[in-house]
């Protein structure tokens, strides 16, 4: 309801309708939300999920492999939310952030006098998450000192504070995550044998985002109105920035871009996020870095195309397009999954481009 009119709104006016044209499609409909809020419709990101639901009932270690800003914790806590364990605490600690000393009181604490500054006894993080999920974020970076003491938990459930030899019991579930090859350390000596195989039980690989890019959309408009919920915004984005977020190579996988929504929150000037309010390394990325979208008709030489098709005409979308069919050997189902289309959308763009 319009109740402020200007000099160029009608005075008689008291209602204004807006309508926004729908979406061609849903290129992930009804993309799950999963327990901690990860996101995803992609044949990995699904058996992820499968595999969180079968944990359910399992008290056993699990390893969260993957780049830095996939998503790890936000698997570990689907883990933890989706167990019996959901009721207790999740304690989350960064094993890269402290050295060897300041790390093994965090974790196991210490009593008064241990050290100096040790002016009071502290609880440590196996006993604060006793009835819940610990999670060893970076555990790849535990010096080797420390990983005998953190194989004797793992096998007996037992540890002794910093200074105190009374023993102590933790029933802690541990989940552990690294962005650094486990199995290269262990051929290099960096890590224990038995402390891998300790913690390895269960593997989950999170693939980084440009790997999954049928994710990018559902993950933009979760992430989008999680952003414009917090700031008591309105927006939404529009077809052709988000065309810029597909193809972006994504070197910082899912933190960057919901580091890239909240600037263009920010900076929109209105309800609809536009390519000009997204960053300017989104804007300008190098050639070298981009994806088969931004390739151009001299890049993609060497594609083998039906006759019919003239490299220099196309636009760099359809180039996209026609260089994930190349991939896929012009397989259709396969394309459509990748380039996140259904496979009438896929179609109806290949008859467009006389692709038929």
């Amino acid at each position: 309801m319009i109740t402020d009119h200007s000099e160029i709104c009608d005075p008689l006016v008291r209602y204004l309708i807006l309508l926004r044209p729908a979406e061609d499609e849903e290129s992930c409909p009804a993309a799950p939300a999963f327990c901690a809020g990860a996101v995803g419709c992609s044949a990995a990101m699904q058996r992820i999920f499968r595999l969180v639901e079968a944990l359910q009932y399992s008290e056993a270690s699990v390893l969260i492999s993957g780049e830095s800003g996939t998503g790890k914790e936000v698997v570990a806590r689907a883990i933890h939310q989706n167990s019996p364990r959901s009721g207790g605490p999740f304690v989350a600690v960064n094993c890269g952030a402290l050295p060897a000393d300041l790390l093994e009181s965090e974790l196991f604490g210490h009593v008064r006098g241990a050290f100096t500054g040790a002016v009071r006894d502290r609880i440590g993080r196996f006993e604060l998450a006793s009835q819940g999920t610990l999670f060893l974020d970076e555990i790849g970076d535990v010096p080797p000192q420390l990983q005998v003491k953190l194989l004797r938990v793992l096998q007996e459930r037992q540890y002794e504070r910093v200074g105190e030899s009374a023993t102590r019991t933790t029933h802690a579930r541990i989940i552990a995550a690294t962005n650094v090859d486990l199995r290269g350390a262990l051929r290099q000596g960096r890590i224990r044998e038995d402390l891998y195989y300790r913690l390895c039980v269960v593997p989950i690989e999170v693939p980084p985002l440009r790997a999954r890019r049928e994710d990018i959309t559902p993950l933009v408009h979760h992430l989008l109105s999680r952003v414009s919920t917090q700031r008591g915004l309105v927006r939404r984005i529009s077809p052709q920035a988000l065309r810029m977020l597909l193809d972006y190579s994504w070197p910082g996988n899912v933190r960057e871009l919901s580091n890239v929504l909240e600037y263009a929150v920010v900076v929109a000037r209105g309800e609809t996020i536009l390519p000009d309010d997204l960053p300017q390394e989104v804007l300008h990325t190098p050639t070298e870095h981009l994806p088969l979208a931004a390739a151009t008709p001299d890049t993609a030489a060497g594609l083998t195309l039906p006759a019919s098709v003239h490299l220099e005409h196309q636009s760099p979308e359809s180039m996209h397009i026609i260089s994930v069919l190349e991939k896929h050997h012009w397989k259709k189902a396969d394309a459509a999954k990748e380039l996140g289309l259904s496979r009438s959308t896929l179609w109806r763009k290949m008859r467009e481009l006389k692709l038929e």
